[in-house]
C-alpha cells in the first residue's frame, strides 16, 4: 500500500517560519521607535543659564513603511544570465526608481525592504522576492545600502495568490525608510495588500 506524502509538515514550516520573521520585523520595528531624552549643557563658562535642547536622534528606521508593487516576468527573474534577463532587470529597476522619485520615498534611504513574490507555488514566489532582492535591490544606490556600504536589511516572501491587482509574478515591496536628517517618520502606513 503507498503513503500519500503528508504536506501539512511543509505547511506548518511555512507558517513558523512566516510567524518567526514577523516577530523579527516587531522587534527592529520596536527597537526603531525608542528615543532618548532632552539634555541640559550650561551656554558658557561665566553664565548660569542652563538650556535644554532636543538631542538629534540618531537614525532609525521607521515603524511605518511604504507598499508598491511592480511587474516582473517570474522566469526571467529567476533564469540564468542572459541578454533578455538583464534588460527585464533594467525594467524592473526603472520601474522601482520612478516610484523613488515620488514625494514620499525621494531622497531617503531604506532601513528594511520586505519583498513578496506573487506565484501559485510558494517556493516559486520567494525565489522571485530573493532575486529582487539579490539582483534589483544591488542597483538602488544609496537607497539600498547602509552607510558602510553593505546592502540594506531585507527578507523574501512568498506573496500569496495571482489575483486581480496582483498578478503572477509580480513583486509587492514594502519599505521602512530611515528616519533621518530632514527626514522624519511617515505617519502613516498603507493598507495591509498595497
Amino acid at each position: 500500500m503507498k503513503r500519500r506524502p503528508d504536506n501539512g509538515s511543509n505547511l506548518v514550516g511555512v507558517v513558523g517560519w512566516i510567524f518567526a520573521d514577523s516577530l523579527l520585523v516587531l522587534v527592529v520595528v520596536f527597537l526603531a521607535t525608542q528615543t532618548g531624552g532632552a539634555v541640559s549643557t550650561p551656554t558658557s563658562s561665566t553664565t548660569t543659564t542652563t538650556t535644554t535642547t532636543a538631542p538629534t536622534a540618531p537614525p532609525a528606521v521607521d515603524s511605518a513603511f511604504v507598499c508598491f508593487r511592480v511587474a516582473a516576468d517570474a522566469n526571467l527573474m529567476t533564469g540564468p544570465a542572459s541578454p533578455e534577463r538583464d534588460a527585464h532587470l533594467r525594467s524592473v529597476e526603472g520601474q522601482v526608481v520612478h516610484r523613488l522619485a515620488q514625494p514620499d520615498l525621494v531622497g531617503r534611504r531604506a532601513g528594511v525592504v520586505l519583498s513578496f513574490g506573487v506565484a501559485d507555488d510558494p517556493t516559486r514566489g520567494t525565489d522571485q522576492a530573493e532575486a529582487f532582492n539579490a539582483e534589483v535591490l544591488p542597483r538602488l544606490g544609496a537607497f539600498a545600502h547602509r552607510d558602510d556600504g553593505g546592502p540594506v536589511a531585507n527578507r523574501a516572501f512568498w506573496g500569496g495568490n495571482p489575483k486581480e491587482g496582483k498578478a503572477d509574478g509580480s513583486i509587492t515591496v514594502n519599505v521602512y525608510p530611515m528616519i533621518e536628517g530632514r527626514h522624519g517618520p511617515l505617519g502613516t502606513t498603507p493598507a495591509e495588500d498595497c
